[in-house]
């Protein structure tokens, strides 16, 4: 029996060496023969290189991902804004409709159907890529675009018969309008966080690339050194190409990302937030057309929309203004709503001073004897401010498609790249070490 405080032996009397003796001195770098010292400095080149592999394509792939979710951000975005023009530009047709007092015209009725046509037809689209919270939002603007479109027909029916019950309908439309306008206004604010958020993790995808790029890197050149210093050998071909390859991972691979994620912020910074800003201010433009009508519809009583009136007024000033600064976009359509915009006082003056059919005349017809000489036709004015508005958003939202689709489009590449990257490296270093293993058998 083995007594405390003896050292065990083997049958020749040798002492026993532990377990983890052996382990410790087999996996020690001093003790260690240099084949041996070899193979363990290929093992951790080969990991090395494999992470090389798998981090470089896994940062890629996020930063790809991540400019798609910004690019589909991007294009609800739009695309909830063009649901949003179209809701307030039938509500503004209706609204002047509705003066006309029974006398609507087909092609007032054909305009308007139009545009509700293509809010059905947007609702169901947008829905089809919204998040679960849009989705709630979308189902409210749904409901609340059908109880508007009703309400808008009750409207009609009693105008045309003269009763004046119509007014108090297309006021209540007007209401509904909107709930349904805060709802895709809700919805663009969460499509503009999302590009935002996608955003934030497209910048923050490439460390493990740099990391994995750096750690090999600085491996190989040890292993360089340590292989010229310990067997005199200058220059190993095979771990010199490996060198290189890692080197041209670090900068080519870091440089395409950056040019991807500097393309991406190029496109939210410049064509999608001038789309943008046009697009409110084309919403808010229309949502004037809509007050203007309906301050009139009220006969004295429209002090409410006549705020409100100004308050969009200011929007799309304020929208203009920053994308013609800015961007040099929608300039042309600021001349235009201005002209719209002084006949509109023109309108109020009449209105005011008690002259309600000459008013009424000239917001719908466009021209009045008891106008102002000089006055504009608010038709021809709004709908050239309609028309350049719908053109610039049309031509930066394509663009802002295109950006966003080259930033990704050299990613791809830069995928594969990685993978055959770090299996090159991998078999390189199998092969400069093995040189050397070979020199002891």
């Amino acid at each position: 029996m083995q007594r405390l405080g003896t050292t065990a032996t083997t049958p020749s009397g040798e002492p026993a060496v532990s377990l983890a003796s052996r382990l410790g001195r087999a996996l020690s770098w001093k003790s260690a023969e240099s084949p041996t010292r070899l193979k363990a400095v290929i093992a951790v080149t080969v990991v090395l290189a494999a992470l090389l592999s798998l981090g470089g394509w896994y940062s890629v792939d996020r930063r790809a991902n991540a400019i798609d979710d910004a690019a589909a951000a991007a294009e609800q975005l739009i695309q909830v804004q063009d649901v949003r023009v179209l809701a307030v530009q039938a509500d503004a047709i209706a609204s002047n409709a509705y003066l006309a007092v029974g006398q609507e015209t087909t092609a007032q009725r054909a305009e308007y159907d139009d545009r509700i046509a293509g809010v059905a037809t947007g609702l169901v689209r947008v829905s089809q890529a919204a998040t679960i919270i849009d989705a709630v939002l979308l189902r409210q603007a749904n409901a609340h675009f059908s109880t508007y479109v009703g309400l808008v027909e009750q409207a009609r029916a009693n105008n045309r018969q003269g009763f004046p019950v119509g007014a108090a309908y297309q006021k209540q439309a007007r209401e509904v309008s909107r709930q349904l306008v805060d709802d895709l206004r809700q919805v663009e604010s969460n499509s503009r966080e999302g590009v935002d958020a996608s955003m934030e993790r497209a910048h923050r995808a490439s460390w493990a690339l740099a990391v994995a790029a750096l750690l090999l890197f600085a491996a190989l050149v040890v292993g360089c050194l340590w292989l010229a210093l310990r067997w005199r050998r200058l220059f190993n071909v095979p771990l010199a190409i490996a060198t290189i390859i890692t080197l041209t991972v670090l900068t080519v691979g870091l440089g395409v990302n950056a040019n991807a994620i500097g393309t991406a912020d190029d496109v939210v910074t410049g064509p999608l937030s001038t789309a943008d800003l046009v697009a409110q201010a084309r919403a808010a433009g229309f949502d004037a057309r809509s007050n203007e009508a309906l301050t009139l519809i009220a006969r004295g009583n429209g002090a409410d929309y006549q705020i409100g009136w100004q308050r969009a007024s200011n929007i799309v000033d304020t929208a203009l203004g920053a994308a013609c600064s800015q961007f040099g976009e929608g300039c042309s359509a600021i001349d235009a709503y201005r002209g719209y915009t002084g006949t509109h006082e023109a309108i109020r003056e009449l209105d005011e001073g008690g002259n309600w059919d000459a008013a009424v005349q000239l917001a719908t017809t466009g021209s009045s004897p008891d106008a102002p000489t000089g006055t504009d036709d608010p038709n021809v004015t709004f709908d050239q401010f309609a028309a350049d508005t719908g053109l610039v958003v049309e031509a930066q939202s394509s663009l802002a498609a295109i950006g966003f689709s080259d930033a990704v489009s050299s990613l791809g590449a830069l995928r594969l790249f990685m993978l055959l990257a770090g299996a090159a490296v991998a078999i390189l270093a199998v092969i400069g070490y093995g040189q050397r293993i070979k020199e002891y058998r």
